[in-house]
């Protein structure tokens, strides 16, 4: 039950820039204070994932955050997330840290999670906290950036009870606030354990929030415990929203794609679940243009045993790898799929629209690739469109990446101009 312990590594960001068929890498850490504080004391400091009890008394009033969960360009910053603890600001060309950002003081929640979604007809993010309060705490704040990232709304909620809420999804008219039957306790966190576990006995709860709604207008459904922590994307239709979601009955059990349904017109508080997919990847990713709009393509790095690793050539390669990459039609279920190297495994897959591109999935799929027989790592571009075709390019670096968790692909004409980029 114990929550894997890589979620509780120090941030560190690496950056691809591709441009006239040359590409510059770069990597660089976040330099938190707790980074820093670790480098001077030249020890570790910190103590297991989010529980402040196994820190070093040192450390006591430093921000725990390591920025290690994801990073979004909104409002001309590129803000590294991790859900315990506001947002570090980088430089998005030089990876430099500049500092920490509270929106001018404006977010006034104790945390902001990994997962805000950016809506891609208005340019608005809806970003959130939980344990908002601080650890412990059952609130919920939500925030509403424009697209300068300046804050216009927000909102406090209450959990129905304090479970994991790692992400949420959007739809033009409502916010979907999934409550995961992950949790913890002051007894928990006092024997030294890491903030959550697996509790199949409490629902799944799903807050329904109105966009321009306040507090009285959530709505909570209910329905079994499910061990889920990312989603795929959501849409309104009249009365009633559909979400998909990479999802399992159990801690154990192997993932699908399903769909949950939700009806606002009706006075119950449950909702409808059904299967899209066997696929089993809880990665799913999308073309983000296309964010809480219909849409038919889910981009899944998953694993199929039709292909094992090569133990021969890759001895340190483990068994459970993600050696495939997916295109899956949500609407009729059709996949379509390339499988890589058998001593490649793939890290989460991302999505790079097409130069002038309007169509949803016109573009390019994307995963760094930690390569075990040369003990390197590649980053694999696949046509988005043509997905059984295989890896059309493949950009090798000398030396292996950390695993990372979630990465964004931006335009050059979505951020700054670069001044030197070999800085």
């Amino acid at each position: 039950n114990e929550w894997p312990t890589g979620f509780n590594g120090d941030g560190h960001i690496s950056r691809f820039r591709i441009k006239d068929g040359s590409v510059d890498y770069k990597g660089r850490y976040v330099k938190t204070d707790r980074l820093m504080a670790e480098r001077k004391a030249r020890k570790r400091l910190y103590g297991v994932y989010r529980n402040h009890f196994t820190d070093d008394p040192s450390v006591k009033n430093l921000d725990r955050s390591a920025a290690n969960t994801h990073m979004y360009w909104h409002g001309g910053k590129l803000l590294v997330l991790k859900e315990d603890a506001m947002p570090w600001e980088v430089d998005p060309h030089t990876l430099e840290t500049r500092g920490k950002w509270d929106f001018h003081g404006k977010y006034t929640a104790t945390s902001m999670s990994a997962h805000p979604k950016i809506d891609p007809v208005t340019g608005e993010m809806v970003a959130y906290g939980y344990q908002a309060k601080g650890d412990l705490t059952d609130d919920i704040a939500v925030y509403h950036m424009n697209p300068k990232g300046e804050v216009t709304r927000e909102v406090w909620l209450k959990s129905p009870y304090i479970g994991i809420v790692h992400d949420i999804a959007i739809t033009q008219k409502y916010v979907l606030i999934p409550v995961i039957a992950r949790t913890t306790s002051l007894e928990r966190l006092k024997k030294g354990e890491p903030m959550w576990e697996w509790n199949g006995d409490l629902p799944t709860m799903i807050g329904v929030l109105p966009r321009d709604g306040s507090a009285k207008d959530v709505r909570w459904f209910k329905g079994p415990a499910r061990n889920t922590l990312h989603f795929l994307n959501a849409t309104d239709r009249g009365n009633k929203i559909t979400m998909e979601l990479p999802t399992s009955s159990g801690e154990r059990d192997p993932s699908q794609i399903r769909r949950w349904t939700f009806d606002l017109k009706s006075r119950k508080d449950s909702f409808q679940e059904d299967v899209v997919s066997n696929l089993n990847g809880f990665l799913p990713r999308m073309d983000d243009r296309f964010l809480s709009l219909d849409y038919r393509y889910a981009f899944v790095g998953s694993r199929d045993p039709k292909f094992p690793a090569d133990k021969t050539r890759a001895p340190a390669m483990g068994a459970f790898t993600t050696n495939v990459v997916q295109r899956l039609d949500v609407r009729t279920g059709e996949i379509k799929q390339t499988n890589v190297e058998p001593v490649i495994s793939l890290q989460e897959t991302t999505f790079a629209p097409r130069k002038g591109a309007k169509e949803e999935g016109d573009g390019y799929v994307m995963a760094v690739a930690s390569n075990y027989e040369s003990m390197t790592s590649d980053l694999v571009i696949l046509d988005a469109q043509k997905i059984e075709e295989g890896v059309i390019a493949t950009v090798k670096l000398p030396f292996k990446l950390r695993s990372g968790t979630h990465g964004n692909w931006y335009s050059a004409t979505e951020l700054p101009p670069v001044k030197d980029l070999y800085t």
